[in-house]
């Protein structure tokens, strides 16, 4: 009995920590300006954070994460890209900076006028070791953390 309590309080924790908003609690404008930008998303999932409304979605063959704010205007879209799709000057400046594997790599566009980059991600030596770095098309090392 303990343990069926137990884990009924486990589940409805879980439930209610891990929920993200459906379509019905995004304002229509975001709806909108999102349903523009990427007509064609799929498997779409909302969830909403300090007014600022995050979608994750497959569009045109990557899975995507986009944030909106609460007016309907478009902040960034992270792109998860395959190794093959990154222009090569990333990824040799991305190989020079570091001798590790490259684990996954992010394309990042902005609202705010800034150029487009890249966010390079290696393999993790042992835990907490995650290296990445930020580097431009033209393979400019912005940032490495």
């Amino acid at each position: 009995m303990k343990m069926m309590l137990l884990f009924s309080l486990i589940t409805i924790a879980f439930l209610l920590t891990g929920c993200k908003h459906r379509t019905g609690r995004v304002p229509e404008a975001v709806l909108q300006a999102f349903e523009t930008i990427f007509p064609d998303a799929s498997h779409v999932e909302w969830a909403e954070h300090l007014s600022v409304y995050m979608a994750d979605f497959y569009h045109d063959g990557h899975e995507k994460h986009a944030q909106f704010d609460s007016t309907d205007t478009w902040l960034r879209t992270r792109t998860k890209m395959s190794i093959y799709e990154v222009p090569v000057p990333v990824i040799e400046a991305a190989r020079e900076y570091s001798n590790r594997i490259i684990d996954d790599v992010y394309l990042f566009e902005q609202s705010n006028g800034a150029a487009a980059y890249y966010m390079v991600e290696y393999k993790q030596d042992t835990p907490f070791s995650t290296k990445q770095i930020n580097i431009l098309a033209n393979g400019t090392i912005l940032s490495a953390f």
